[in-house]
């Protein structure tokens, strides 16, 4: 069972277009973490030599979009750049079905080609029957959202029966004044059956995989069970340089770093993996900006952006071509 996209290539052409005919000397990936830390124009001011920094991200976009991102809007557009990072936090890297339902499905459909093979592979290799269902759904579901011609055909074939037996009952209603003892059972039977068929549309009956769990989380970093290895491999293919950037979350009140036994272990495991493949990793958790420099969540306060991305580049100069 594949990816469900739209028969239509919805394809960002003019995104990749604007791309390709750059040269963007750095790259990053991300969602709203990313768009919090970095701001790009300052940070072409702080490199000097007229280097250009390209953002790539989605709000809310996790792996299935970084992958795409840098398969088709970096590798495929033969840009070359000399570094691309990817921002993420704790298990996001290896949490392949996380934000690819619903709308994110359709925000994934402007970043994929008409086929994505690999892409496919990752998330069959990783759904069960209530994730493949959704999936289905989400191919169906637009058109409805935005159309309820479909909606109303089931509801006119499922009611159908119930129609001659509630014309005769109306009519005799409004013209003699008839008590409604006999037709109000038939009335409620028909709407049951509208609403049943309503319901059938309602996407509350079909489970998406949005929810983070560490005791899933592999053991081990297989070919099928993450777009991390997708990467990596795109990274090696095509001698993209590529470090992967772990966020710091929102501190506690007494900005001490949390202790997370298991993710702990998760992240050391990352990194030996990441070091085996010749990728880079920094990891920014526990170390730079106090709890006064977050707006929400894990989002640091755009008024400290700027600062946020000088410590980035001060902290990080080898990755920039310079020295730490």
């Amino acid at each position: 069972m594949l990816f469900f996209q739209s028969e239509k290539n919805n394809f960002n052409q003019k995104l990749y277009n604007e791309i390709s005919s750059s040269a963007p000397d750095y790259v990053f990936i991300g969602n709203s973490m990313l768009e919090t830390r970095i701001d790009e124009i300052y940070l072409e001011k702080l490199l000097g030599d007229n280097k250009d920094v390209l953002l790539l991200t989605m709000p809310g976009g996790m792996s299935s979009s970084w992958y795409l991102y840098l398969k088709n809007f970096v590798a495929e557009a033969d840009i070359n750049p000399d570094n691309v990072y990817i921002f993420f936090r704790d298990y996001e890297l290896t949490k392949p079905l996380y934000r690819t339902q619903g709308e994110y499905s359709q925000k994934l459909d402007l970043l994929s080609r008409t086929e994505e093979v690999k892409f496919d592979m990752i998330i069959n290799s990783n759904s069960g029957i209530g994730d493949k269902l959704s999936r289905l759904f989400d191919e169906i579901y637009p058109i409805q959202a935005k159309n309820n011609k479909a909606r109303d055909l089931i509801n006119r074939l499922s009611v159908s029966p119930y129609i001659p037996k509630i014309i005769p009952f109306t009519f005799l209603r409004v013209t003699l004044g008839l008590d409604d003892s006999n037709y109000i059972p038939v009335l409620r039977e028909y709407k049951n059956i509208q609403n049943s068929t309503n319901d059938l549309f309602s996407r509350k009956n079909f489970r998406s995989t949005e929810i983070f769990d560490s005791s899933d989380t592999p053991s081990e970093f297989k070919k099928t069970s993450s777009f991390l290895n997708l990467m990596v491999d795109i990274s090696d293919e095509h001698d993209i340089e590529l470090t992967f950037v772990r966020v710091q979350k929102r501190p506690n009140s007494i900005n001490s770093k949390i202790s997370d036994v298991i993710l702990n272990d998760y992240i050391d495991k990352l990194n030996k993996f990441l070091i085996s493949k010749e990728v880079n990793f920094i990891d920014l958790e526990g170390k730079g900006f106090s709890l006064d420099y977050y707006l929400d969540g894990d989002h640091i306060n755009p008024e400290y952006i700027k600062d946020f991305t000088e410590y980035f580049y001060s902290e990080n100069m080898i990755y920039f071509g310079g020295e730490n």
